[in-house]
């Protein structure tokens, strides 16, 4: 009887999860579609931030409206309190991004016969860089709210951590399936990040380290490499970015993220924040 008993009680709790979860998401990307259509087309530099914007800005407004009006769920709870505070998680994830894209970018070009070669054109760099990097900061927070931030601490509360974890980073992954030169490797690469900024958001850190952590990664491999995000190329015009010759090292056409150099970065990455957290843990004065 008390194993019925729990069973039920599971499977009604996954089951409100999942409506609240649906109701987010249809707030989160309705608002956000609605909102693209607002306002003049944005210049072809500035698309990516006008998009990732309103993307923020709809899932921004189903964080406050679905979890923390309808749901009742404090800030806390959504990762935007954390034991770190909000600019130093924030700026600690910025490092652990660069630090990791550019141990991916180097490890391709040291191991995978990646190049990168210096164009000379930093004034023409600065131009394009500061609406790719507001672009990336806004399209980091889109998706960290929209699979990290409420649905992941929603659905943790019903199966677990660790189950909500693995849920949300296959989601992550299939998510990235439709971009450009995606492949099996980089598929399962792109939910190891989602595991990744899990962690991240489950750590002391909290919503802004994985926030941070986010933007770091994506920013540095176009900003500082030139290398692809995710399939996606953001020309520059003081850095050339040319794949080596062995796809599953490097990730070819995808970028570091479709080759073997993201795994090791994302397994290592992954686990200094596990004992991070754990060590965090064991640190805290007994209540």
């Amino acid at each position: 009887m008390t194993a019925r008993v729990s069973f039920a009680d599971r499977a009604k709790r996954t089951g409100a999860a999942v409506a609240w979860i649906a109701a987010f998401s249809l707030v989160g990307g309705a608002s956000g579609w609605a909102l693209s259509f607002v306002g003049p087309e944005p210049q072809p530099a500035w698309s990516l931030a006008w998009t990732s914007f309103s993307g923020a800005v709809g899932f921004a407004l189903a964080t406050w409206l679905v979890g923390r009006v309808l749901d009742r769920r404090s800030w806390a709870y959504l990762g935007w309190r954390p034991r770190t505070g909000v600019p130093t998680g924030l700026l600690g994830g910025v490092v652990l991004g660069v630090v990791m894209a550019a141990g991916a970018a180097g490890l391709a070009v040291l191991v995978g016969g990646a190049t990168v070669t210096n164009t000379g054109d930093w004034a023409g760099w600065g131009t394009a860089a500061v609406p790719l990097g507001v672009g990336f900061l806004l399209a980091a927070l889109t998706e960290e709210l929209a699979f990290r931030g409420y649905p992941l601490r929603r659905l943790a509360d019903a199966v677990g951590a660790g189950p909500a974890t693995t849920l949300g980073a296959i989601g992550f992954g299939l998510a990235h399936l439709g971009n450009p030169s995606a492949t099996t490797f980089s598929t399962v690469n792109v939910a190891l990040a989602g595991v990744w900024l899990a962690c991240a958001f489950f750590s002391p850190g909290g919503m802004p380290l994985a926030w941070g952590a986010h933007f770091g990664w994506n920013a540095t491999l176009a900003l500082g490499f030139e290398a692809p995000v995710s399939g996606y190329v953001f020309p520059s015009p003081a850095i050339a970015y040319h794949a080596g010759a062995h796809r599953w090292i490097d990730g070819g056409a995808f970028g570091p993220e479709g080759g073997i150099v993201t795994t090791l970065v994302m397994l290592a990455g992954t686990a200094a924040l596990v004992v991070w957290s754990r060590a965090s843990r064991k640190a805290e004065p007994a209540a």
